[in-house]
Parts: structure tokens; sequence; C-alpha cells
């Protein structure tokens, strides 16, 4: 993904949709294809804002990260953050609260944007709507919202439509953390 957002989701018979991921700038949008070639992908992508593409050849690809032991490595690299983030979405739905879940939501985008140089000072471009936010943490838009008015009233973040800023990050790493 060059440039916009786009998030991975699963389409539940009954309607429902579970965001799986968001996709920010830098993101590969089916890693996996590279290591399950036959497979299907089990979700469908859909973009949050306008988006620009690279996309390649599936065969051309997989040879390509195969092709030295530092693109082998690269590839290690990505898969296994890939599957820490899996881990950290399980445990946060299992297992925080709506708070945490928010507050870690939080984190994980900023940390992500700012590896990218896409978050100045903790403040970056926030397309997400709180019904993103509730398909993607098991939860309703009301108790999102609640859940960000008290991180706004705590002083722990600003956001309007498009931006967020993270004011006291330890502060939200302790939520996270405790909740």
């Amino acid at each position: 993904l060059y440039s916009g957002w786009a998030f991975r989701y699963k389409q539940l018979p009954d309607g429902r949709r579970q965001i799986l991921s968001f996709l920010i700038p830098g993101d590969k949008i089916a890693l996996e294809k590279i290591c399950f070639p036959n497979l299907a992908l089990p979700f469908s992508v859909k973009s949050l804002t306008p988006v620009s593409l690279c996309t390649f050849d599936l065969q051309e690809m997989i040879e390509l990260t195969h092709r030295t032991p530092a693109q082998a490595q690269h590839l290690a690299a990505a898969m296994h953050e890939y599957v820490v983030a899996i881990n950290r979405r399980i445990a946060d739905l299992g297992r925080r609260s709506a708070l945490g879940r928010v507050a870690q939501l939080i984190l994980e985008l900023e940390d992500r944007l700012r590896r990218r140089g896409l978050s100045q000072a903790g403040r970056f471009h926030f397309p997400v709507r709180q019904e993103h936010m509730a398909d993607a943490l098991g939860l309703t838009t009301v108790y999102v919202n609640r859940t960000l008015d008290k991180l706004r009233r705590d002083d722990v973040i600003a956001f309007d439509r498009m931006w967020m800023s993270v004011l006291d990050l330890e502060k939200l790493k302790r939520i996270s953390e405790e909740e």
C-alpha cells in the first residue's frame, strides 16, 4: 500500500463484519499469499481513503523474497510482525476492557505510523471512524464513543474527524496494559 488507509475484514453470514487489521502506507496487503500461494485469502480488503497500490505477479514476488538471505530475512521479519499483531489483537478481544482495547489500538497505529515517518509528536492522520474501531475491537459504536470521550476528558488523546493526537503516551500505555 503506497498511500491511503484500508482494512482487512471478515464478513459474517448474518451481515456483521469483523475488522482484522488496519492497513497503512507501507503495509503488505496479502503477505500470506507469499507463504501460502495456493490457499484462498480468508479475508477481504476495503479502502478507508483513496489508496495507491503496487501489485506484483505472485510467482515473481515469491522468487524475489527468496532470492537472497537478506530478502528471506525481511520476509520472515514481516511475517513475525504480522503474527505478533494478530496475537495482540486476540488478547485484546479476549481479555482487555473496552478502554484497554481502544488504548491498545491507538498505540499500535501511532507506533506503526511513527516508524514510517507518518506521526509527528504523536499527531497523525486518522481516517478510522468509530464504527470501524467498534468492528475491529468487538465493541458497539456507542461504547467506542464513550471510551474515546473518557480518554479525551482525561487529556490522554485529542482527536477530530481525521486527526488523532496522543497527548500523554505513558498514560495511554498504562491504560492499555492495566485494562
